[in-house]
């Protein structure tokens, strides 16, 4: 189990807060699992559960007695994650990889079935406004699209790509549900993801998970070019300069 927050006491707005990461980071807890972890009263981590789910930012899950995160909640850190992609040290950063790699290089975040890019550095030869700050795209053919995908069990993979609009974008657009399982099997398996003109023609894309140390996952960090100018043979090179720089904007989220 996750290491046990602390909670202040004398802090009512530290309980709600504590209550909300929990749920955010445990798998659907119960109650009691909440009080343990928290280390406070179950009838206070019952009061402060039935407060959030009127408020909109948690809910149950159907049919059972287990807390999940609501829409209320997913915006609220949309918003947060945004604000803090605007920073200064994230900017940097981007800008740096930009330079090392010569393409494009965003952060995108979830929001709901689709990704928004939420930062993104242009080279001097710019590719395309699809990968700029404030664009969305599908999550099932993108390489940082898929990295969220990964994150799902197998059992739930299986119902989102059924039940989610596949369109092929192009003639090179994955669109089978069981391919499609396979591919982000092993995006989860080695922990990034590369395309290859599945969502815009003659564009390859590559992606990697940002992740704290404490587990939270930040968003996806990816760079986007003409596959004339960037193979899939040196795009696999360029992972752990992904990497690298993945890891750098995980300590600025952090701090921040």
């Amino acid at each position: 189990m996750a290491r046990r927050a602390k909670v202040s006491a004398a802090s009512p707005a530290g309980k709600v807060l504590a209550v909300l990461s929990a749920v955010a980071r445990l798998d659907a807890p119960s109650i009691s699992v909440l009080a343990s972890e928290l280390a406070i009263p179950i009838a206070t981590t019952h009061r402060i559960c039935g407060q959030l789910e009127r408020l909109g930012y948690l809910q149950r899950l159907p049919g059972s007695r287990r807390w999940t995160v609501a829409p209320a909640l997913v915006k609220l850190s949309t918003e947060v994650l945004r604000s803090a992609a605007a920073g200064a040290p994230v900017n940097a950063i981007l800008k740096d990889l930009t330079a090392k790699v010569g393409e494009m290089s965003s952060f995108a975040i979830q929001v709901g079935d689709e990704i928004v890019y939420a930062a993104s550095v242009e080279p001097p030869h710019s590719l395309t406004l699809l990968f700029r700050a404030g664009r969305t795209a599908p999550l099932f053919c993108t390489s940082s699209g898929r990295l969220f995908l990964s994150r799902l069990s197998d059992a739930e993979l299986t119902r989102y790509l059924q039940a989610a609009r596949r369109p092929a974008y192009t003639r090179y657009t994955e669109t089978d549900v069981r391919k499609l399982t396979a591919t982000i099997r092993r995006v989860r398996a080695q922990g990034y993801a590369i395309t290859n003109q599945e969502y815009v023609l003659h564009v390859v894309g590559a992606a990697v998970p940002v992740i704290g140390s404490g587990g939270t996952f930040y968003g996806a960090l990816s760079i986007a070019a003409p596959d004339v100018r960037l193979g899939l043979t040196r795009l696999k090179k360029l992972v752990p300069t992904l990497k690298s720089a993945a890891a750098d904007l995980s300590k600025a989220f952090s701090d921040r």
